[in-house]
């Protein structure tokens, strides 16, 4: 019986840990990907910014994950955790390639390959589009679970929804051009500030620390 006592509160223990982790890093990589877009910075700084974005957004999703099962864990919070961690991955993915390209080949020279290039590019235009599902699958999945949370309701939730859903639709419609780059607008700079706003002010974080020490103390008492 105290093993068991013991391990429920390692479990309570790791779950506060990755709630106060997990807001963090989504802070950080929502920065890091406004900075490294728009701030005036050296290559290699905007190189690493950049390539950190996609390892922080997963570690995010662990812990909206561990925050939100809290209230109620279910298949959507979950498949929403999963495809939020796949989409870190591909977005790092995505952007290594890309700058790969773009710094092993000049731009006089890619305007000289012509539709060389352009088949070319669209190696990494197809990893984009594999990021843009996963993030907004993830995105409308955590909307369906904000949507049914006591704290954040049907405004929330449903706001999220149709962000995630805005931004799958506008993918696949110019596949495999990006929104932005076909005169429509591109949703996918929002998503991530929404989700943080959403579930990430420091006191909703806090109170999920105290939850999990509470438990953790009544469970070892």
């Amino acid at each position: 019986m105290n093993g068991a006592v013991k391990i429920e509160q390692v479990n309570c223990e790791v779950s506060a840990s990755w709630v106060r982790i997990g807001p963090v890093a989504g802070v950080l990589a929502i920065a890091a990907y406004f900075a490294a877009a728009m701030a005036n910075l050296p290559y290699h700084v905007a190189l690493v910014l950049a390539f950190s974005m996609g390892p922080l957004l997963s570690v995010a999703f662990m812990g909206f994950y561990h925050f939100l099962r809290a209230h109620r864990n279910s298949a959507a919070l979950q498949t929403a955790t999963v495809f939020g961690v796949i989409a870190g991955a591909f977005v790092n993915l995505m952007l290594v390639v890309q700058q790969s390209l773009f710094m092993s080949i000049p731009s006089a020279t890619r305007a000289a390959l012509g539709s060389a290039w352009t088949g070319l590019n669209m190696v990494q235009l197809g990893m984009d589009i594999s990021w843009d599902i996963y993030i907004s699958v993830a995105t409308i999945l955590l909307g369906v679970v904000l949507w049914k949370h006591p704290r954040f309701g049907m405004a929330l939730g449903g706001i999220t929804v149709f962000a995630g859903l805005l931004l799958l639709v506008l993918n696949l419609w110019t596949f495999p051009t990006p929104p932005g780059e076909s005169g429509l607008f591109d949703v996918g700079p929002f998503c991530g500030p929404l989700v943080c706003r959403a579930i990430g002010p420091d006191a909703v974080f806090r109170e999920m620390v105290d939850r999990s020490v509470r438990s953790a103390k009544t469970a070892s008492s």
